[in-house]
């Protein structure tokens, strides 16, 4: 069961990372890049709970900072999704899930995100947080993840209910 979950774990973030990087971020789109990690970190975190969700978090974390651009210090992102990969999980009672609540998770989860890394950068001395911008690159960044929530969500929902049936899932 356990590796089962780690295949999933591995195999959703790294292909969240590599289309993030070299598709999303390359597609010129006003505010900011569409965040496919954040999305997979919480479609795992409602598939799977809390502890997985920190475990997602934490390897799309490392490998997003890993990539190229690397424009945020080393483990920042890494801290910021395992946050909201452990808030995800804990957030909702998989009997009261409804769409526009997993929609809501996604939405404040991407905004929040950029919110958190620009506010960890700052606060450990990075010079590259443009606060102005701050606002519209939050609700960009929202309004991102509100279109890729629907699909990511129904994949991942499917994929741990065929590989982990053990697994309590309600979506």
């Amino acid at each position: 069961m356990i590796w089962r979950q780690a295949l999933i774990i591995l195999t959703f973030t790294l292909a969240a990372v590599l289309v993030e990087v070299t598709l999303l971020s390359r597609l010129g789109i006003p505010g900011a890049t569409p965040d496919l990690v954040v999305v997979t970190v919480v479609a795992l975190a409602l598939a799977m709970g809390p502890v997985q969700g920190a475990v997602a978090g934490f390897a799309a974390g490392v490998l997003i900072d890993l990539a190229p651009p690397g424009d945020t210090l080393l483990g920042v992102n890494a801290i910021v999704y395992v946050l909201i990969g452990v808030i995800t999980g804990f957030a909702v009672d998989p009997r009261d899930r409804t769409v526009p609540l997993l929609m809501g998770i996604v939405g404040l989860s991407t905004g929040a995100a950029v919110l958190l890394t620009a506010g960890l950068d700052t606060l450990l001395g990075s010079d590259r947080v443009d606060w102005e911008q701050m606002p519209s690159l939050v609700l960009t960044a929202a309004l991102y993840g509100l279109i890729l929530a629907p699909g990511m969500i129904l994949l991942t929902t499917w994929v741990v209910r065929r590989a982990t049936p053990e697994v309590l899932v309600t979506a």
